[in-house]
């Protein structure tokens, strides 16, 4: 029996066979973003509790900085100066707010020299302008920025704004390769970003609502003054009145006055609150509480203090530097390692020629300054023990301790800790436990023949 081998076709493990959320849809064939942008941005731009809380994820995400680990130092420093050039760390302020705000950020790869390859530009492309052409598949076949008024457009109508690739009318194509496209929220096959907001749209209106309930009452129904004059005439009624009106600060309150003829009445000054509702403060407070559910961000941060000891507050700010450590790890590493870093490198030094080290990839440091010093006392520790310099910087970079190489431990002071710190070797139960072979009294046999040896 003879077998014959044949060579498989390629398989492109990157493309899925899957097929994306709505893409059948009857309706349409322009698959416009899911979520209402303009809708979530008037909602934040209103709300001085939603805005205070993403200002201080925003900081929390970038104020700490990055560096880049791995691969050679000359590389690292290569793209040290290369991002510095680009201003990454001023547009990644943009970058994150425009995450949180949308779900979806797009950044342009902007190349304006033609004597390079590499981009020397980074914009932040105006999210509630953006769409992406995809395949039923997902695969992203570009994208196209529209600059013009959508609204009561028609799918055909909308196509003739846009043009296309070739010949391009109102809209602004961009080639797949000269946008990155940043997601916050990805669930399913959606290509979009699911809106982080979504979830607390209605509690959102629902507070726009009463606070505007307020405004009204503060505007139509201030508090007023009834002033009871005692006895006098109609004509010092009108006298009186104007000259209680004329020492008025505020028109917006008003006086009202009564008089009687009666002379034993007597000179009333009263006042009449506003009919303000106790319960809708309590409710606005409790709305608050609800949206910064989302945001994780610690409620006393935003509102007044609590009642917290500072063992509750640790674990209330935990789950914050959890959800800051993951926008690290999960949604702007791993995609600017992907494309930004081996954009600016060029594709050829991606790769460590060697390969015997790590790829160069960005890393942002430790969140927080606690953090910070338990990872540096357990570096300690392990440098104690004796572990090499080159395993102590990878403990370092994994953790958010950047900046450092091997080269720059001193030897000396390394072999001086270690001696510092003596071996933790089992004890030698033949002589160093105390209490070995005891007899009933507590004493030993081998302990009289130490204390006769002692006397001789």
């Amino acid at each position: 029996m003879r077998y014959t081998l044949e060579t498989p076709e390629l398989i492109q493990t990157r493309e899925s066979m899957g097929l994306v959320k709505g893409i059948y849809d009857p309706t349409t064939s322009i698959h416009e973003p899911p979520n209402a942008y303009n809708t979530m941005l008037e909602l934040i731009h209103r709300d001085p509790t939603l805005a205070t809380a993403f200002s201080i994820v925003v900081d929390f995400v970038t104020v700490r900085g990055f560096d880049f680990i791995g691969g050679t130092r000359p590389e690292r420093d290569k793209l040290r100066n290369k991002f510095l050039d680009l201003q990454f760390q001023e547009k990644s302020r943009n970058l994150v707010y425009t995450l949180l705000y949308y779900g979806d950020a797009f950044l342009e790869l902007r190349n304006n020299n033609s004597n390079i390859l590499t981009p020397d530009e980074l914009w932040v492309l105006e999210t509630t302008e953006m769409r992406i052409a995809h395949d039923i598949h997902g695969e992203i076949e570009g994208y196209v920025q529209r600059q013009f008024d959508m609204t009561g457009l028609e799918e055909d109508e909308i196509r003739k704004l846009e043009g296309t690739p070739e010949e391009p009318n109102q809209g602004v194509f961009f080639p797949p390769e000269k946008v990155i496209h940043f997601r916050l929220k990805t669930i399913g096959s959606q290509v979009y970003s699911y809106n982080p907001l979504e979830p607390i749209a209605q509690v959102a209106a629902t507070k726009l609502h009463a606070g505007s309930y307020l405004m009204n009452i503060f505007r139509n129904m201030p508090p007023r003054y009834v002033a009871h004059l005692a006895g006098i005439s109609k004509k010092d009624h009108v006298e009186a009145k104007r000259e209680f009106q004329s020492t008025k600060t505020n028109y917006s309150k008003t006086i009202a006055f009564s008089r009687s003829s009666d002379p034993a009445s007597k000179l009333q000054m009263q006042k009449v609150d506003a009919p303000y509702d106790k319960e809708l403060i309590e409710i606005i407070e409790w709305l608050n509480s609800e949206m910064l559910k989302v945001t994780r961000v610690p409620r006393t941060w935003v509102e007044k203090a609590g009642t917290e000891n500072r063992g509750i507050g640790e674990n209330i700010n935990q789950p914050f530097e959890v959800y800051i450590q993951s926008i690290h790890r999960s949604i702007l590493e791993p995609i600017i390692n992907r494309r930004l870093v081996p954009a600016v490198l060029g594709k050829e030094d991606t790769k460590d020629k060697k390969g015997d080290k790590q790829k160069v990839s960005i890393r942002y440091n430790e969140v927080t300054r606690k953090g910070e010093k338990e990872i540096l006392m357990n570096a300690g520790l392990l440098r104690d023990m004796g572990l090499k310099q080159e395993a102590l910087v990878k403990y370092l970079d994994k953790n958010g301790i950047l900046g450092l190489d091997p080269e720059d431990f001193e030897e000396e002071q390394v072999a001086k800790n270690i001696d510092l710190n003596p071996s933790r070797a089992r004890e030698n139960k033949s002589t160093d436990k105390m209490a070995d072979k005891l007899d009933s009294t507590g004493v030993s046999k081998n302990g009289a023949k130490k204390m006769v040896g002692a006397q001789a």
